[in-house]
């Protein structure tokens, strides 16, 4: 896992930017991200228009997504971390 910043204060609160690069990053991750945490990542979504004629297109749209940490999850098989907030 590669650590790109880190910043805390004397009362322990802070933030991390971590880039994980195998799989078993992800579950060092499960084990430092815990519940009320706010977790930030980049997602690309498929955005559909339809114009008046009735045609429709799609474009792919890079979104920045985050979310306050209500339950963690880790499924060992497909090394995947699952985050609810």
């Amino acid at each position: 896992m590669k650590l790109v910043s880190k910043n805390f204060d004397k009362e322990s609160e802070g933030h991390v930017v971590l880039i994980p690069e195998e799989p078993e990053d992800m579950w060092h991750a499960y084990n430092l991200i815990s519940k009320g945490d706010s977790v930030r990542s980049t997602t690309i979504r498929k955005v559909q228009t339809e114009s008046s004629t009735g045609s429709s297109t799609s474009n792919r749209v890079r979104t920045t997504l985050t979310i306050t940490v209500e339950n963690i999850d880790f499924d060992t098989q497909a090394c995947m971390l699952r985050l609810k907030g």
